[in-house]
């Protein structure tokens, strides 16, 4: 846009958002550190004396060459190159290697192993330049990013625009688990290294959303296609694939040309383990170095091996309960269900403290965060409710969960038997539960949903808004996505005309107060009509080996390894 005016609203555009994204980095891995050095040089120059016709020769310093010096990391020094093993102890195993069709937290830390984004959030969750080194918006639609030069894939190839365009095209598609296509328009290369992700409307938090998105080769992906992409990933990240025997373990070595400088850990093994105990075992015995979802009694009970780290997470734990079946079609069982949990109770015996109680689907920390404090615990009100809905004596019901919840959920079977609801608690392994509560097929299910893009839309329009991934819970003709295994998101079945709208505009609005106002309608109809038993937002807790240095746990639970070593 050089020499030309730009035009008062654009002006405005790249004020607000600008705004905004600063508002977002609030709520809620460097780069290598490059300095520039000046090169100069002593040389003699004729000149005249100011005033006088005398001529002299004059000694003067000019800048001949601005070198840009970039400082290795760590592992670049000398002698100190990867090296060591570490297994990680996952609950699950990924459920694709491939992008496109990523779900769940296991799956996201193997991924972001392979791949990078264009942005990422470092460890204190502030967004990041990564693969793109800064972007503009020229107009109130149009997100140009300027990519990071000499970046390759595992393979050799050169990552440029094309790539990103590929990328984002394929993630639009109609079998993509993503929600994108309801956002982004289209994609436009610039020239090899700048690139325009255009949105169907202004699209507030659209930042949040890059940095979940894994770049790929468009070579690669066009020779092996989808099968390949699911069997051997390969991205520009940390590490590179080597090999994975499925519920068995999957394997990485250290990328020695990585962009950003080569990680220190030569080996790093995912290994599901859905058992507790079993990854409790697995980690004293030094089978493992790192343990997911940690059960909060072990911590003072840990091995002396074993070192315990916390961090606040942003998930938020729910009970699921299907609209479209009864007695949960009928908002007051919905509501006696949310008076009838002892939530206090809970947090102190189940979680000794490390947990709070929450108001809602958002976090306090989220943008659009209102205090909804609606649901309290009272029996009394719960069982009144029921014999108004015509469950006088309770009723018998199915909650389906994973290992890691069974104890929670056979609490909350507790407390919900004191209002007479007898609750089943079906443990599944945690793909058979997806399998199952995603379609639609769950009468109730335990789960939690993260929100690491702490802004309101993160979890709204994936959870609550109609027409969610491809989904369209409104709809009258069939088209649902009842029973629709691939599409995978009629969840509890729920849907509101008015919350559909005010998620919307929540996302399209830059102003951030009319924002606040919009999600503040969102969120007190949901809370109101209560599809979910809103629980807690636990603490996020791991357990280590302690030869294992320089990882710390994140809130958003991504299990980042570039830094790591171990000390043996």
């Amino acid at each position: 846009m050089s020499g030309q005016a730009i035009p008062r609203h654009v002006v405005a555009w790249i004020v607000v958002s600008a705004t905004i994204l600063t508002l977002l980095l609030a709520a809620c891995g460097a780069t290598p550190q490059a300095t520039e050095k000046l090169v100069t040089q002593v040389v003699k120059e004729t000149v005249i004396v100011e005033g006088t016709p005398q001529v002299v020769e004059k000694v003067v310093t000019q800048v001949v060459e601005v070198e840009r010096i970039v400082t290795a990391s760590p592992s670049e020094v000398e002698g100190e190159g990867p090296r060591g093993q570490i297994v990680v102890a996952q609950v699950a195993d990924p459920n694709t290697l491939d992008p496109k069709y990523l779900k769940g937290r296991e799956t996201q830390n193997a991924l972001r192993l392979i791949y990078d984004s264009l942005y990422h959030r470092d460890d204190d969750m502030q967004i990041v330049p990564w693969l793109a080194t800064s972007y503009e918006n020229p107009d109130e639609l149009t997100w140009r990013f300027h990519l990071r030069e000499g970046v390759k894939f595992h393979n050799g190839n050169d990552f440029n625009a094309d790539d990103v365009r590929f990328t984002i095209e394929r993630l639009l598609e109609e079998d993509s688990v993503w929600s994108e296509r309801n956002i982004i328009d289209r994609v436009e290369v610039q020239d090899e290294y700048t690139v325009d992700i255009i949105t169907q409307k202004p699209y507030a938090a659209f930042m949040t959303r890059i940095v979940l998105l894994h770049m790929t080769d468009e070579e690669y992906v066009t020779e092996v296609g989808a099968d390949g992409m699911a069997s051997q990933p390969m991205g520009t990240g940390t590490f590179e694939f080597v090999e994975w025997i499925k519920d068995e373990q999957l394997v990485f070595e250290a990328n020695p040309d990585y962009w950003g400088g080569s990680p220190k850990l030569q080996t790093v093994i995912f290994r599901p383990i859905p058992e507790t105990a079993t990854r409790i075992a697995a980690l004293e015995a030094g089978d493992a170095d790192i343990m997911t979802d940690v059960p909060p009694d072990y911590v003072a009970q840990a091995h002396e091996n074993v070192q315990i780290v916390s961090i606040p997470g942003t998930r938020a734990f729910f009970i699921g309960m299907n609209v479209t079946m009864e007695p949960f079609d009928d908002v007051r069982v919905r509501q006696a269900l949310n008076y009838a949990v002892d939530l206090e109770a809970i947090i102190d015996s189940i979680f000794n403290g490390l947990a709070r109680k929450l108001d809602s689907p958002l976090l306090p920390e989220a943008f659009g965060y209102v205090a909804t404090p609606v649901y309290n615990y009272d029996p009394d009100h719960a069982r009144a409710l029921l014999a108004e809905a015509g469950y006088p004596d309770g009723f018998e019901m199915e909650l389906d969960t994973s290992p890691p919840l069974k104890e929670l959920g056979e609490a909350l079977a507790g407390q919900l038997s004191e209002v007479g609801i007898a609750v089943k608690v079906n443990v599944m392994e945690t793909a058979a539960m997806y399998a199952k509560y995603e379609p639609g097929f769950s009468q109730a299910y335990l789960s939690s949903w993260g929100n690491s893009e702490c802004d309101a839309d993160g979890i709204l329009s994936k959870q609550f808004y109609s027409k969610r991934y491809g989904c369209n819970t409104l709809a009258t003709d069939g088209e649902t996505g009842y029973g629709d295994a691939a599409l995978g998101c009629f969840y509890t079945g729920y849907g509101n005309a008015q919350v559909d709208e005010a998620v919307e505009a929540g996302a399209m609005t830059v102003d951030p107060e009319k924002r606040k106002a919009h999600y503040y309608t969102a969120l007190t109809t949901i809370v109101q009509e209560t599809p979910w038993v809103f629980l807690h937002n636990p603490e996020e807790i791991y357990a280590h080996s302690t030869r294992l240095q320089g990882w710390v746990p994140r809130p958003d639970a991504l299990i980042i390894l570039d830094k790591a070593s171990v000390s043996d």
